[in-house]
């Protein structure tokens, strides 16, 4: 038998649940990482809207911790979404192409590392890769069905996607394209579906689009901003174009490679239309925004599982010698690389490779229990930071504590109250970031060094903090 033969066979229900597991064990053993808790602080002030993203993400969280506040249950919502991810794109292979695409397609997404790894991350991606998912499934239902009526499920995931990232946005331009490149799909538009569809769209976006009406339009400013102009320059784009191919499988987009080929041969196919169309607008703005600004990996996420139906498709038409055995070695070179990563996180080891700094998820808790009994031996009254990954994680650690952090720095990011007018003139113990230098003089008096802790055991400017103590100048001072 050989090996294609051999990968045909695979148990394929055992395995991606032993993937399952894996990654509920991981979330349960990691500590959250400084964006994560961040975005657990949200959720503990529910709301429409927030200053960096929209709120779904903040949803999701306060929706599982309302019971139990642990690290699994912040991660659960995100790890659940990829078993619902799974399932739109096997039912929108299937739908479009075929049982064994769809078999591929399934095993091909757990493949991705990106998606795989990512879905244990408690961020604003996996709801917004979710939502965008779930427009291509109804778009596909709608293509093959032909009943119109499937435009408003459509319209409720695009709006639902905006609530989730506004790169969701490209979702709705995206369609302009498929409508654009496909004759037959312009019939649509002569039938009131669409139209409806749209309406419930705009329903959908109506919550945050309201909230930032009534905040000066802030999240829109943040998001947005990155759109502004700068000097052209092309040092981003080897980056760009190796990290994607690395981030979605390399061996998986030779065969997005191949399944655009393939629709250019073959432009009347208007199942390859459609899984081309959607992503194009996106993956278009990011190649004009990379000669101006980086591009992060994981920004093009949401085109991803698209990308992916795309090349299990081309996939099954390939022959000769090398391409037949990249398909064959597509998914145990993709899930292994997704095992190792699971558990070198499941180990507590958030490392460079992976989050940007070594251990961002290790040592808060016993960081939060020293400062604390700093703050009690010094007398000091409260607790006060100057950014907002340690705020995050000490207001987790802390779960509620008296001494629960106050921020003094970029105040447009907290839309709750922070009870300074109780603290004015009261001793507070400041925690300052070693990579950060903040002009605590600006708002304190008496300022006095406390010396410095480290979160981890060995001490360096990415773990340790300096602390002093202080008294606020006035109410409503902001470091920035």
């Amino acid at each position: 038998m050989t090996l294609t033969a051999r990968l045909r066979t695979l148990p394929y229900l055992p395995l991606l649940t032993g993937l399952m597991v894996l990654r509920l064990v991981t979330s349960s053993r990691a500590g959250l990482v400084p964006d994560e808790s961040y975005y657990w602080l949200w959720a503990q002030h529910p709301a429409l809207g927030y200053y960096d993203h929209p709120p779904m993400v903040a949803w999701w969280i306060a929706g599982f911790t309302a019971l139990a506040d642990v690290a699994v249950l912040v991660r659960l919502p995100f790890i659940l979404s990829f078993v619902a991810l799974s399932w739109l794109m096997y039912d929108t292979a299937k739908v479009l192409f075929s049982a064994s695409v769809a078999r591929r397609t399934l095993l091909w997404l757990n493949a991705c590392v990106l998606l795989s790894v990512g879905s244990v991350i408690a961020t604003p991606d996996p709801p917004s890769v979710l939502m965008w998912a779930c427009g291509l499934w109804a778009l596909a239902k709608l293509h093959t069905t032909g009943k119109g009526w499937w435009w408003l499920v459509f319209g409720l995931f695009a709006g639902l996607g905006f609530e989730a990232k506004y790169t969701n946005l490209f979702l709705g331009v995206g369609v302009i394209a498929w409508l654009a490149l496909d004759k037959d799909a312009r019939r649509h538009l002569l039938t009131p579906w669409p139209y409806f569809g749209g309406l419930i769209a705009a329903a959908a976006m109506a919550p945050n689009l309201i909230w930032n009406a009534h905040h000066s339009w802030i999240t829109f400013a943040k998001q947005f901003g990155r759109i502004e102009g700068s000097h052209f320059t092309a040092k981003y784009l080897i980056e760009f174009l190796i990290s994607q191919p690395l981030l979605i499988n390399p061996l998986i987009f030779v065969f997005v490679v191949t399944g655009v080929m393939m629709w250019w041969r073959n432009r009347h196919d208007s199942r390859l239309t459609l899984l081309i169309a959607l992503p194009l607008p996106l993956l278009a703005y990011m190649l004009v925004h990379v000669f101006h600004d980086r591009i992060q990996g994981n920004w093009p996420a949401p085109v991803y599982p698209g990308l992916i139906v795309l090349a299990a498709a081309a996939s099954e038409t390939v022959t000769g010698k090398w391409l037949p055995r990249l398909r064959a070695w597509s998914a145990p070179f993709g899930i292994g690389l997704s095992v190792i990563a699971l558990m070198y996180l499941a180990l507590g080891n958030l490392g460079p490779s992976l989050a940007g700094a070594a251990g961002l998820s290790q040592g808060w808790k016993p960081l939060t229990e020293t400062i604390v009994e700093k703050a009690a031996k010094l007398d000091a009254d409260w607790i006060a930071t100057t950014d907002y990954n340690t705020q995050g994680e000490l207001a987790h650690a802390m779960g509620g504590n008296t001494f629960s952090p106050v921020p003094l720095v970029e105040r447009e990011r907290y839309g709750w109250p922070t009870y300074e007018n109780i603290l004015f003139r009261k001793r507070a113990l400041i925690v300052v970031d070693a990579s950060h230098s903040p002009d605590l003089a600006k708002c304190f008096n008496d300022l006095t060094d406390q010396g410095t802790v480290s979160r981890l055991k060995k001490p360096g400017k990415k773990s340790d903090f300096r602390l002093y103590t202080g008294r606020l100048k006035y109410v409503g001072c902001n470091l920035d």
